[in-house]
């Protein structure tokens, strides 16, 4: 068992405006918003691609047995 998984878990509800972002946490692909994911407590990269959008990264730290919520906006692409 792993520190992380000695600590335990928590859950993040993850959204994006517009939805079907794709969602990576720590560098794995993790399936399009919406989604819940449980996640073991500790601090955790979550990066949000959609086509044709700017990437959004957010280092969160989750804490044991919490619930969290992040919410993307993504803007267009300025014109050049």
């Amino acid at each position: 068992m792993t520190p992380a998984a000695a600590d335990g878990f928590g859950v993040i509800s993850i959204t994006s405006d517009p939805d079907r972002a794709e969602i990576y946490v720590d560098g794995k692909f993790h399936g399009n918003t919406p989604a819940t994911l449980k996640l073991a407590s500790g601090s955790h990269t979550i990066l949000l691609k959609l086509a044709g959008m700017p990437d959004y990264s957010r280092t969160m730290d989750v804490p044991r047995s919490s619930k969290l919520t992040l919410k993307a906006m993504f803007a267009a692409k300025a014109e050049p």
